[in-house]
């Protein structure tokens, strides 16, 4: 008889309804469709279904009324550290891998990974756990304080407190939005296992109901996949060229990258200049760039909102009547206030833009100056 099957009976009379689960590696997966909701009738069918399972958990949170403080570490004094600080309790597990996890009444918490930075700690008040006498990777899982007899005097956490509620997204939005959630978070990520974690969390926190265990790796896979193959493009700045404009502009690759070099600096509400100093940036001739400058005015792309003056670069905005105009998040180099006219402005007249600073006004030079 498989380890599952000889446990699940013991722990559906101490209320507990488990779920078969298959451990390869560092992942867990649950080995049964809506596993959150598993009930002791579905418990019973999934003994029967996998005569063969070595491991097995059950949910945690509200259903099942317990949290788990999992301590990622096999240093005892962590977890007598963690225990000093959030209470004692009477059930304390030891997992396949070595570390601890320890067993409290389910007061209201959620999944928070890593709230003390310092420590290796999580709270596990939602999701599911691996259950002793699991086979885990190394060894068994198993109960080395209390039994399960403990189940119901499990003592509440201590000195934590619960985060507010995040939105929660229902049916119809849920894979899109945890597929998202994932791309934005893959580059914290140190390997596919982590963001698999922040991606079981924000399943089980955030969406309503919370998505079958494949469905929650398919996500994860998908973004870490496309992450390491460079077109993750979540949380990076950057511009959009449209194909029209790409096939119109390929037979000047120099006015294409201004155009693409100003999206990704300025958001579409920016007003901004394109000073002279910007050739050597771009490794360019001073004539290049204006000839360029000049062919975004022409074809509409930009238009000019304030002339050059004496001292002062002429203001550009970008050409709100074009359509896919792909204007990118800014950088902070667009300025969203208007510099100051040009009579405001004294000094030399600069024919288009300023000679070697890009964005601000400057004065002619001194024999300039005294000339005026």
């Amino acid at each position: 008889m498989s380890t599952f099957a000889e446990w699940q009976p013991v722990y559906a009379a101490h209320g507990l309804a488990t779920f078969p689960v298959r451990i390869e590696g560092s992942q867990k997966r649950p080995m049964a469709k809506n596993y959150l909701r598993t009930g002791r009738p579905y418990s019973d069918r999934l003994a029967r279904q996998f005569p063969e399972a070595e491991a097995f958990g059950f949910a945690l949170g509200a259903r099942t009324k317990i949290t788990v403080l999992d301590c990622d570490s096999k240093d005892e004094r962590i977890l007598a550290y963690a225990m000093t600080r959030h209470g004692k309790t009477p059930l304390v597990v030891r997992s396949g891998s070595g570390n601890y996890q320890a067993w409290y009444r389910h007061n209201g918490e959620r999944r928070h990974i890593r709230p003390d930075p310092r420590l290796p700690v999580d709270f596990l008040g939602g999701g599911f756990v691996v259950a002793p006498p699991s086979r885990g990777t190394k060894s068994n899982y198993q109960i080395i304080a209390g039994s399960l007899d403990d189940l119901d005097r499990l003592p509440p956490l201590q000195n934590f407190v619960a985060e507010a509620n995040a939105e929660v997204i229902s049916m119809g939005r849920r894979n899109d939005a945890l597929w998202k959630h994932c791309m934005r978070q893959c580059r914290s990520c140190d390997d596919f296992a982590a963001l698999l974690d922040v991606a079981e969390t924000f399943n089980c926190q955030s969406l309503n109901p919370p998505l079958a265990a494949d469905e929650v790796v398919k996500a994860a896979r998908s973004a870490w996949s496309a992450t390491e193959r460079g077109r993750n493009r979540f949380g990076q700045i950057g511009a959009f060229l449209t194909i029209e404009e790409t096939l119109e502009m390929a037979s000047d690759p120099h006015l294409l990258t201004l155009l693409a070099w100003l999206r990704a600096q300025n958001s579409p509400t920016s007003k901004f200049l394109i000073a002279d100093g910007l050739a050597e940036k771009l490794g360019w001739s001073l004539p290049q760039l204006r000839r360029c400058r000049k062919a975004l005015q022409v074809i509409g792309r930009i238009e000019m909102i304030r002339p050059p003056a004496r001292g002062c670069a002429a203001l550009y905005r970008w050409n709100t009547s074009q359509s896919g105009n792909g204007l990118s998040k800014s950088v902070g180099h667009a300025t969203g206030l208007e510099a100051p006219g040009p009579k405001r402005c004294r000094g030399s007249v600069i024919e288009d833009s300023l000679s070697k600073s890009i964005g601000h006004c400057q004065t002619g030079s001194a024999e300039h100056r005294r000339a005026a």
